[in-house]
């Protein structure tokens, strides 16, 4: 229906009344006296434990009578017959006098319904939608996540909740990517987080405390050690430059605000100080209730949702729950904007390819296994890619993962790495070439060669070509486009001009091995690799293109240091090969072998090992929400016993070996295998 309709509860002219004005899209406003109200203790008492459905239904009355009279009535029941689930009226509850903020008003009810959960009508709290520009972005959308206090505080169940998290999130790379804050020690230091991810959805999961004195809402912070702090609306102003475009209170009581409390709670802080929307209780949530919260509301926000269908989503959700509680009139949406308005629309790659494609490539499916890593994750893709300030080229286009196990196991997970980094590049507008150099080399009309080990700088050459022609890859270049440099590899890889009178050299590679014995080698080798990396910026036309060389330890270590170090490495570290960038993914020693002293400055590095013994339970529960199961008891008595053993470190491949000996994530493998 497209209508943006206002409700606003002001102060009126008539002392210690108040008046209701309701507008539609900025028109003329219909205007009734605010109805007589019940006790404000007792309507907030609606949601202690001793009260019940019956008590929050007669609340929702005695709001709903207050709130709708005369004019008004009749007004927003004319609005909303014409509003539908797939037409919805979009409703702003502005209530400006301090003192009545803090009542129920979520439990508005009316002839058997619960307003707030009529998909037909999305109602929100704040302040009338501004018009504010926020520009589309390609994904993944940056999420940090707070959790105030330590794990062991069993009355909070955030492991449960970060997994949730983290499984809906992040199970393919360019959606979402989320960090986690650990009990931060102070202000200072929770202000460093913020303004290094610069984070789309800053998410707390924690206690919101009544502030001694005047009962205004606190966020509740203490450590493993003791140590005790808390942040006060009026501190919120001045935590971080950066302003997330949502905040998510998943915390007990920070909607509330004590009457003297002109801010209106933390909620209402970090509204005012430019937080385009933020969801907070109203009153204590129970952890189950919040994990459920959790998992329904970013599953519909990871589809795209405005946060305001979100919210009603998700309402509805918690409605179903056995347990009537009310639990679903517990969030609070506060808006400043228009609820489409709130995150940044994430754009499709350029090509029209997004993460459906992805699905097609084995490597890029397996990644919803991929867990931990998230430092990682972030200083690699932001390596080459800084979403932060896109308009600024990245310093350092060569990046090297590294490994080194503490454990001395073989896989440290650079793979997985690398892959995710690909995903995410690409869905970010980059053309990306994925080439794994433990496979075998295939030769057109001689199939394979026969070992996959050693190849020379030549055979990665043409690797590089075939992966980036090929049309099974995420991304294909024309075959054409290497025409030229095939015409010079010709030429140059058997010794000279080689051209009979009028009959140049052919488009397609003849597959000559390189003759050392013919002079000017060198020559040779220099003008070849010149040609194929002219070849690349050339079939880039300007854009990002990444080139992951998985397994470079395969590589003759000569060609590695040699050929492929001078020819295309170093130009493309240096900035003389633009737009193209370069991804070497290899064990420590082989790295070592590489980069010459003189020129580690110019690379980036990012080194993966083992997992710390201490992450294995919260790396477990996401592993499990990534397979689609929740960690049942006799899951968690295998995994409390592997987190107990005495080793510092347990390895990456850890979860998928002991996939087929825990009966729960070898079934959900299974079906998720062939679902």
């Amino acid at each position: 229906m497209d209508k943006s309709v206002s409700l606003r509860v002001v102060a009126a002219p008539r002392a210690a009344e108040f008046d209701v004005i309701l507008a539609a899209d900025d028109g003329p406003g219909v205007t009734a006296s605010l109805g007589p109200l019940p006790d404000r203790d007792e309507l907030r008492s609606v949601f202690d434990r001793n009260a019940d459905e019956a008590d929050r239904r007669a609340a929702g009355e005695s709001l709903h009578r207050a709130l709708f009279r005369e004019g008004v009535a009749e007004g927003w029941n004319a609005l909303r017959q014409h509003a539908t689930p797939d037409d919805p009226m979009r409703a702003v509850l502005t209530i400006e006098p301090p003192e009545l903020r803090s009542l129920p008003w979520e439990l508005l009810w009316h002839q058997g319904t619960w307003l707030w959960r009529d998909s037909a009508v999305l109602l929100r709290r704040g302040l009338v939608g501004e018009a504010q520009k926020v520009d589309p972005e390609f994904g993944p959308r940056r999420v940090l996540v707070i959790v105030a206090t330590p794990a062991a505080d069993e009355q909070l169940l955030a492991e449960q909740e970060l997994a949730v998290l983290s499984g809906l999130l992040e199970e393919l790379p360019g959606r979402a990517h989320v960090e986690v804050l650990d009990c931060p020690q102070s202000p200072v230091e929770l202000c460093e987080a913020i303004e290094e991810l610069k984070p789309h959805v800053l998410h707390f999961i924690g206690h919101g405390m009544p502030r001694p004195g005047d009962g205004g809402a606190e966020l509740a912070f203490s450590s493993p050690g003791g140590h005790e702090w808390r942040l006060t609306a009026d501190e919120v102003p001045h935590l971080s430059e950066w302003r997330p475009g949502l905040v998510v209170l998943n915390a007990c009581r920070t909607a509330t605000a004590d009457p003297a409390d002109w801010v209106g709670g933390i909620a209402q802080a970090f509204l005012d100080a430019g937080t385009r929307a933020v969801i907070s209780m109203q009153a204590d949530i129970e952890s189950p209730v919040a994990v459920v919260f959790a998992e329904k509301f970013y599953t519909f926000l990871i589809d795209g949702h405005p946060v305001d269908r979100c919210v009603n989503a998700t309402r509805q959700a918690l409605g179903r729950l056995p347990e009537k509680t009310g639990a679903w009139a517990l969030p609070v949406l506060l808006t400043r904007s228009e609820p489409d308005a709130v995150l940044p629309q994430i754009l499709p790659n350029p090509e029209g390819a997004g993460a459906d494609a992805m699905l097609r490539h084995k490597q890029y499916v397996d990644l919803r296994r991929f867990v931990g890593r998230v430092e990682e994750r972030r200083k690699a893709w932001w390596a080459l890619d800084d979403p932060r300030d896109p308009d600024v080229t990245t310093s350092k286009p060569v990046l090297v993962i590294s490994g080194q196990s503490q454990s001395e196991q073989e896989k440290t997970g650079k793979t997985w790495l690398a892959n995710w980094c690909l995903g995410t590049w690409f869905l970010r507008g980059h053309h990306v070439i994925s080439v794994d150099l433990a496979e075998k080399l295939v030769v057109p009309g001689h199939g394979s060669r026969p070992s996959p080990r050693n190849k020379d700088w030549l055979a990665v050459l043409r690797m590089i070509r075939q992966e980036a022609t090929s049309a099974e890859r995420l991304c294909s270049l024309p075959k054409d486009a290497f025409g030229d440099f095939n015409r010079e590899l010709n030429r140059l890889a058997a010794g000279g001009p080689g051209v009979v009178e009028g009959v140049p050299h052919a488009e397609e590679d003849e597959w000559l091995s390189f003759n050392d014995d013919v002079g000017h080698a060198d020559e040779r080798k220099s003008a070849i690799m010149d040609a194929f990396v002219q070849t690349l910026r050339l079939a880039a036309g300007g854009r990002p293109l990444v080139i992951a060389l998985d397994h470079a330890d395969t590589v003759m270590g000569e060609s590695l240091s040699r050929e492929l170090y001078e020819g295309l490495i170093r130009p493309i570290a240096y900035g003389r090969a633009e737009p193209l960038r370069l991804v070497l993914v290899a064990p420590d020693k082989t790295v070592r072998l590489i980069i010459p002293d003189r020129d580690s400055h110019m690379i980036g590095r990012v080194q993966v090992g083992d997992f710390k013994q201490s992450q294995l339970m919260r790396l477990a529960r996401i592993y499990s929400h990534r397979l689609g199961c929740k960690p049942d008891a006799m899951t968690m008595r295998i995994l409390d016993g592997m987190s107990k053993q005495p080793a510092e470190h347990f390895d990456v491949n850890f979860f998928q070996v002991m996939t087929p000996y825990v009966t729960q994530w070898k079934d959900a493998a299974r079906a998720q295998e062939f679902g």
